[in-house]
C-alpha cells in the first residue's frame, strides 16, 4: 500500500517519526518527540477521528532511514491486513520490528 492509498482509505490515520519511544501517547508528548518528515513536515492537525501512531527512530533506525514514517506505517498496515491481524499499534510495531531485523 502506498501513502496515497493509505490517505484515501484512512485519512484520519497518521504515522509520525519520533525521537524516542512514546509509550503513552498524548498530544503534548507526541509534539515534543515529533521529527518532521518528507511527507509530514508539520505535526498533523487533530480532528475528531484522528489517530496518530508514533514510530521511534530508536526502535526502527534502519526502516526509518529508508522510508518515511507514513510509508513504513502503510507497509505495516498492509502486512497486518494480509495476516488478518487487528489494525493496531502493537501489530504495526511487530511488523516493523521484523522488517528492521531484515535490514
Amino acid at each position: 500500500m502506498t501513502v496515497a492509498e493509505l490517505r484515501a482509505r484512512a485519512p484520519y490515520v497518521n504515522f509520525i517519526k519520533t525521537k524516542t519511544y512514546v509509550d503513552r501517547p498524548n498530544v503534548a508528548l507526541l509534539k515534543e518527540a515529533f521529527i518532521p518528515d518528507d511527507d509530514m513536515p508539520t505535526f498533523p492537525e487533530i480532528k475528531e477521528n484522528t489517530r496518530i501512531y508514533p514510530l521511534s527512530v530508536e526502535a526502527y533506525p534502519s526502516v526509518l532511514r529508508r522510508m518515511t514514517a507514513m510509508e513504513a506505517g502503510a507497509w505495516a498496515m498492509e502486512k497486518c491486513r494480509q495476516q488478518n491481524w487487528a489494525l493496531e499499534l502493537d501489530n504495526f510495531q511487530c511488523c516493523l520490528a521484523n522488517l528492521e531485523m531484515d535490514y
